[in-house]
């Protein structure tokens, strides 16, 4: 009997002790499983960085394309946002020089606050203006909802628009010729006292804007 309950008590002892001897194993496991999570985090976390050599603009419709087609498709794409701008008769033209005509001197303009406003139901002027010799700068502001006898061609270099507007009892007439390959706007405007040239571009957005962006 002695020797049964010494055999048992001996029994229980062994197996105590392997019991404890696999519990630092069980740890460790648990400790190892745990950390695989922060060393598999690094590697997911790397692909982001290598974006920057995706950032082309010619990456979806110009895969294949080598670079000079991929210069020409580039310039399609600029014609087509001229056209579809003048055609929405919904745009902006911001001026970057002026010049009386016929022969006056070449002005640039730095101001971003003065353009020629295009609209769907009216036309809004913002402009600086010169006359005579002394180059006298005098301004046109005014807002007109009367536009007559809008017409836009679109020609091999771009478009041409003409129209006419007035201010009370002020005529005046406008012609845009808009270039599809350098955006380059030229704005003659005659009013009752002179006719201006202006060289600019056209957007669809006002300068101050948040979504102002220019095309090129």
């Amino acid at each position: 009997m002695k020797h049964s309950v010494f055999f048992t008590c001996g029994a229980l002892f062994f197996i105590a002790c392997a019991a404890v001897a696999q519990s630092p194993q069980y740890t460790l496991e648990t400790s190892a499983v745990d950390s695989v999570p922060q060393t598999t985090i690094v590697p997911v976390q790397q692909p982001p960085v290598e974006v920057v050599e995706h950032t082309t603009v010619y990456e979806e419709p110009a895969a294949g394309m080598d670079r000079a087609q991929r210069r020409a498709y580039k310039a399609r794409v600029y014609a087509a946002k001229i056209d579809s701008l003048v055609q929405s008769r919904d745009y902006m033209f911001f001026p970057n020089s002026m010049q009386q005509l016929p022969g006056g001197m070449i002005r640039s303009i730095y101001a971003d606050y003065f353009f020629f406003g295009m609209f769907v139901d009216h036309v809004e002027v913002h402009l600086p203006t010169e006359r005579g010799i002394t180059q006298y700068v005098e301004m046109l502001n005014f807002d007109s909802m009367s536009v007559r006898d809008y017409r836009a061609a679109r020609v091999q270099w771009g478009w041409s628009v003409s129209f006419n507007i007035s201010d009370g009892n002020a005529l005046y007439h406008a012609d845009f010729a808009v270039s599809t390959a350098t955006g380059e706007t030229v704005l003659t405007l005659l009013t009752p006292d002179v006719t201006m040239r202006y060289v600019g571009w056209l957007w669809n957005k006002r300068v101050n804007d948040p979504k102002f962006r220019r095309l090129d």
